[in-house]
């Protein structure tokens, strides 16, 4: 996904009619936080399994594999969640490009039964 957007062509009304998105480009920050998010809470939980040790191995060994499980799964649905947001913005962008050629078509197709 390109993040290419130019901040000098947006106008007001670009930004409050929505007519550009600007999310795209933030995008890859939030994910990167998110990652960080997921990977700190994941090592809290393993280091919080070696209290457990002390009182229960068997309760410290689930809360160390749940935050091992915590980590992995919390990356996988991470980046799935984000490459679908990411496709929804390539729908919108290509809706967008066959709404114009097919608006510049109906102009073409008008010019030439007027020219006849």
């Amino acid at each position: 996904m390109k993040n290419n957007i130019n901040l000098k062509d947006l106008s007001f009304k670009d930004f409050f009619f929505f007519n550009k998105l600007l999310t795209p480009v933030f995008i890859t920050i939030v994910f990167w936080v998110a990652i960080a998010i997921v990977i700190i809470s994941g090592l809290s939980i393993i280091l919080g399994s070696f209290a457990l040790f002390n009182y229960s191995f068997s309760a410290g060994m689930i809360v160390l594999f749940g935050g091992i499980l915590t980590i992995i799964g919390g990356l996988v649905s991470t980046r799935i969640v984000f490459e679908l947001i990411c496709i929804l913005f390539n729908i919108n962008r290509n809706i967008e490009k066959l709404a114009s050629e097919s608006t510049a078509t109906k102009e073409a197709i008008n010019n030439n039964t007027d020219n006849q």
